[in-house]
């Protein structure tokens, strides 16, 4: 048996589920519902194999032993599983220390095309929801089948920060160790060492910056953060202005508050409107004033990460997906994010 793997996110789940379904019999379990402070939403996936490998984690230790047992039970018989651990539970030996409840569904014989087709969906950036049937049948999209759970996945947090120095790298570093999708954009030749250190920690992608006048095609989408980490004029201007055009739900740029003032009326001279800059976070981070990489670095991940949460739990808000917005009738309890960050 291999170690349990602590996946968090719909799509890293979905991917082992389908590596393992292709072997042998695996099975599905999603959490259906939640009572109290459990530590996973309702959406939450865990893949069993026959073999008794799991991945993905359904609460903080306490069950997840017990719920793969089922799973494996569920295999054999074929049979879904309907399990509630907690307040109101037969399992009386297994109370959970938060005293609230939790439920799951133990699917052994999910369907293949479904899965495929929402990982596939999230692995190009674009949210997806499943339904699950009360006869435990999953279904791709928002189903307004009686009795049925609508769970909506969103794509991975992905982060881009462009600049050079200590304040970058650790950045990176610690954002790649999060499990985040990160990419560093440094300048050319002049920071060579840079890109080597950035490499070595195992960030996603570097590319190096020539001139401000020739950027990169600018990629990104609403799971997108930027930071602007650069203190050279030219360079923060151009880089502000082509993230300002794009679709990140979050735009940093470090400096002080009259730095960043500064830069706001240079875009606001190019034609930029107010509301605009407004978009633009500055100074950056949870905790004010950090003067060392490190530190500087854990506070503007925590800001990015409560960014990335406020999007994804305020679907009507002016940074939420359409898609979100045009719902009808799916209460919050039922919207389920996985970020690496964060949650699966």
């Amino acid at each position: 048996m291999r170690p349990t793997m602590y996946l968090e996110h719909a799509q890293d789940v979905l991917g082992q589920w389908l590596d393992w379904r292709r072997e042998s019999k695996t099975a599905l379990v999603i959490v259906t519902a939640t009572e109290g402070g459990a530590v996973r939403m309702p959406g939450a996936m865990m893949a069993v194999s026959a073999t008794g490998d799991r991945c993905g984690y359904i609460s903080g230790g306490c069950i997840d032993a017990d719920v793969a047992h089922h799973a494996r039970q569920a295999l054999s018989t074929g049979r879904v599983k309907r399990l509630r651990y907690g307040k109101g539970s037969p399992f009386i030996d297994l109370p959970l220390p938060c005293g609230g409840a939790i439920d799951v569904c133990v699917l052994p014989n999910a369907q293949f095309s479904v899965l495929r087709a929402c990982h596939d969906q999230l692995a190009t950036r674009q949210p997806v929801t499943i339904t699950l049937s009360d006869s435990g049948s999953l279904g791709l999209g928002h189903l307004p089948t009686p009795g049925a759970l609508s769970f909506q996945y969103i794509p991975k947090l992905r982060l881009r920060i462009a600049g050079r120095g200590a304040d970058s790298l650790a950045l990176a570093r610690l954002a790649t160790a999060s499990g985040i999708h990160t990419e560093l954009h440094l300048r050319d030749a002049a920071e060579a060492q840079d890109a080597q250190d950035a490499h070595r920690s195992g960030t996603g992608r570097v590319t190096l910056l020539t001139v401000p006048s020739a950027l990169p095609k600018l990629d990104d989408d609403p799971w997108t953060a930027f930071l602007l980490a650069f203190h050279d004029v030219d360079w923060e201007e151009a880089l502000l202005a082509q993230a300002l055009k794009g679709a990140a739900f979050y735009i940093g740029a470090i400096g002080s508050k009259a730095t960043h003032a500064r830069r706001c009326e240079r875009l606001q001279s190019i034609g930029f409107t107010e509301r605009e800059t407004h978009r633009i976070r500055g100074p950056v981070g949870l905790i004010p004033s950090m003067r060392d990489a490190s530190s500087l670095a854990v506070s503007v991940l925590a800001e990015i990460v409560e960014a990335y949460q406020h999007k994804v739990r305020s679907p009507f808000s002016s940074t939420a997906l359409a898609l979100l917005a045009g719902m009808p009738n799916v209460p919050d309890t039922h919207l389920f994010q996985s970020s690496s960050c964060t949650s699966a």
